[in-house]
């Protein structure tokens, strides 16, 4: 089914004096999309058909109408029994606070139980609207299923890739608490081991492991606090890179798995102490920077 989106921005500030072309280009939209809003001719300035060679001016509304085919992500079945903590919501995104041991999305059609299950019901109960039309969900990115805070969930296909390429190249930045076993003699540093999928076992296809043929993988950390009596400590994490597992694989080599992680090592707990509490990015079409932030749960 083909949908028909429109997008509307005022243009103020940076914006003036771009070229349409240099606008969408500097806002992330992609190479793909650029291309048929051209050949849709589907920009308009102040209710007048452009080319991307128009140039804004302060004052000006921009108008960018697409017709697309509906994306091949969802749509998710809605199960309003899902429960859905809303952090941020406006025209184009959510930001969630996903539960510990809550799965992102299904992988099979009757599999309803998940998150994006809970926010397409959330959408849908509160008729919400994207662009014209009832706002669909669309993952961003994921956590592992034990990995609680915040995740960007996309609510129309033309923000799907703007907000990918932030998450791709590191422009939207995450940050992490956990909670780990022993202390660190560094309370600032860098884990710069490759990883690799594990070859002790290869039947567990998810299971990764620090490998020297393996991919490159930067995780930076801060002591925040010790605990003696438990012999644990926790520590913030941020990635300069995105390895499958790369947080719980790091911390493991270094003698420091996180508290409730069986797959590496972690001491027995009620859930995964790893949660992902801080996020920055800059606002899709303005490019304003937005940080948002969880309180800290230990």
């Amino acid at each position: 089914m083909i949908k028909r989106y429109v997008k509307t921005i005022q243009i103020e500030g940076w914006m003036a004096d771009l070229t349409v072309k240099e606008y969408l280009k500097q806002v992330f939209l992609s190479k793909q999309l650029r291309g048929k809003l051209r050949q849709q001719r589907g920009i308009a300035v102040n209710g007048r058909l452009v080319s991307t060679a128009h140039v804004l001016a302060a004052g000006d509304v921009l108008a960018l109408t697409l017709e697309l085919e509906e994306s091949g992500q969802g749509p998710y079945p809605a199960n309003a029994k899902v429960p859905v903590q809303v952090v941020f919501e406006n025209e184009d995104f959510l930001l969630v606070n996903k539960g510990a041991g809550q799965k992102m999305h299904p992988h099979s059609p009757t599999e309803d139980d998940t998150l994006l299950n809970g926010v397409q019901a959330y959408l849908e109960e509160t008729g919400a609207k994207s662009l014209g039309k009832p706002a669909m969900a669309y993952m961003i990115h994921r956590l592992d299923r034990g990995t609680s805070g915040l995740v960007l969930i996309g609510k129309n296909p033309l923000v799907v890739p703007i907000l990918n390429r932030q998450i791709k190249e590191k422009i939207a930045k995450k940050t992490y608490l956990a909670k780990v076993a022993g202390h660190f003699e560094e309370r600032v540093g860098t884990f710069s081991k490759a990883i690799g999928q594990s070859k002790t076992n290869p039947r567990l296809q998810s299971l990764r492991a620090i490998d020297d043929g393996g991919l490159a993988a930067l995780t930076h950390y801060q002591v925040l606090a010790d605990d003696r009596e438990k012999e644990e400590s926790l520590v913030q994490l941020s990635l300069e890179t995105g390895r499958m597992h790369q947080l719980r694989v790091h911390l493991s080599a270094a003698g420091h798995p996180i508290v409730g992680d069986d797959w590496y090592g972690g001491r027995p707990a009620d859930r995964l102490y790893l949660q992902s509490t801080r996020l920055s990015l800059k606002m899709p079409w303005t490019m304003e920077e937005r940080v948002f932030e969880l309180e800290r749960l230990w």
